[in-house]
């Protein structure tokens, strides 16, 4: 019964020992040990704080005031881009315009170019065929003048009468001419007259003249003095129309000796 008990008591007694043997050994001495603890350094650093409602602010008023210059350049370029669209629009069309304007002046010119041509056309054949009508009637009156005179005449051309006739012409110029003091030797005028079947002077006028002014208004003034050439009724019509309607004259008098 007694071994029963001893060995639970040696049990008791060992952990008893493990409890106070490490308090025995590890007693405090006399003299305390004081430990200095390591010295530690902590970098500073300014820090400036802002507010988050107050820089929120400024950024929203920044990027509103960005987001409107941004769309007024853009509002002034597109405004720019249509008014050069409009500007190009109207010269285009000014160009058009003047085009088309030229282009009717063109049709115009070339209508009345054709037409002026076909006038003259249809003009120069009437006069062709009057100039035949005109030799013709001119034969005839001849060949009957011929017979009336027992044919034993000889037979005077239109050309011949028709130059007879430009010297009486003339002549009565010249009796009418007042010699302006500076004329000369060799002065000629070229005159245009326009003249009835009854003689009368319709009009005068130089188309070619001397050189002298003088000299070309005396031979004016002498046809306008003469006034009528009556002799010009004994012609035929055709050798009047074909010769005398329109006449040009030669004005070169033979009494100039300087």
């Amino acid at each position: 019964m007694y071994k029963a008990l001893i060995l639970p008591l040696l049990l008791t007694v060992f952990f008893h020992l493990l409890v106070v043997v490490p308090f025995i050994f590890d007693a405090p001495s006399a003299e305390p040990i004081v430990r200095r603890a390591a010295t530690q350094y902590i970098k500073a650093e300014l820090v400036t704080l802002e507010k988050p409602a107050q820089k929120k602010k400024i950024d929203k008023s920044a990027q509103k005031k960005k987001a409107a210059d941004k769309a007024r350049q853009v509002a002034r370029k597109k405004a720019a881009r249509e008014r050069e669209r409009r500007e190009q629009a109207q010269r285009k069309k000014i160009q058009q315009d003047k085009q088309a304007r030229e282009k009717a002046q063109q049709l115009r010119q070339q209508a009345t170019e054709a037409k002026k041509a076909q006038d003259a056309k249809r003009r120069y054949q009437r006069e062709q065929e009057i100039r035949r009508q005109s030799e013709r009637e001119l034969n005839d009156a001849l060949a009957l003048e011929s017979a009336q005179l027992g044919g034993d005449k000889q037979v005077v051309t239109a050309e011949e009468m028709a130059n007879s006739y430009i010297a009486l012409i003339t002549d009565a110029i010249q009796n009418n001419w007042n010699r302006p003091p500076s004329a000369r030797n060799g002065m000629e005028a070229e005159l245009a007259l326009r003249l009835m079947p009854t003689g009368e002077v319709l009009s005068v006028s130089v188309i070619k003249g001397s050189g002298n002014g003088a000299f070309d208004r005396s031979a004016e003034n002498a046809v306008r003095r003469a006034g009528q050439f009556p002799e010009l009724q004994n012609l035929p019509t055709a050798i009047f129309e074909q010769y005398f309607r329109k006449l040009r004259l030669k004005f070169r008098p033979e009494d100039l000796r300087l």
